[in-house]
């Protein structure tokens, strides 16, 4: 039997013991919700993470096709 199968094996049998959580369901002391303008620099570099290389590649279109 393959060492990953049974390491997967041996996960699953772990289980929280009873009236405890896995997961924090409030936030915690020091949280604050993010302000619009950390958002929005947020959601501005995420999609130019994934917007520049495509803009560069359509841009240089050209030099990428092979004749």
């Amino acid at each position: 039997m393959p060492r990953l199968l049974i390491l997967c094996l041996l996960r699953r049998r772990r289980v929280a013991p009873p009236g405890r959580r896995l997961a924090h369901s409030e936030p915690g002391r020091n949280q604050q919700p993010a302000s619009p303008v950390d958002v929005a620099v947020g959601l501005v570099v995420i999609f130019m993470t994934f917007l520049t290389p495509c803009g560069y590649v359509l841009s240089n279109l050209n030099q990428f096709r092979r004749d």
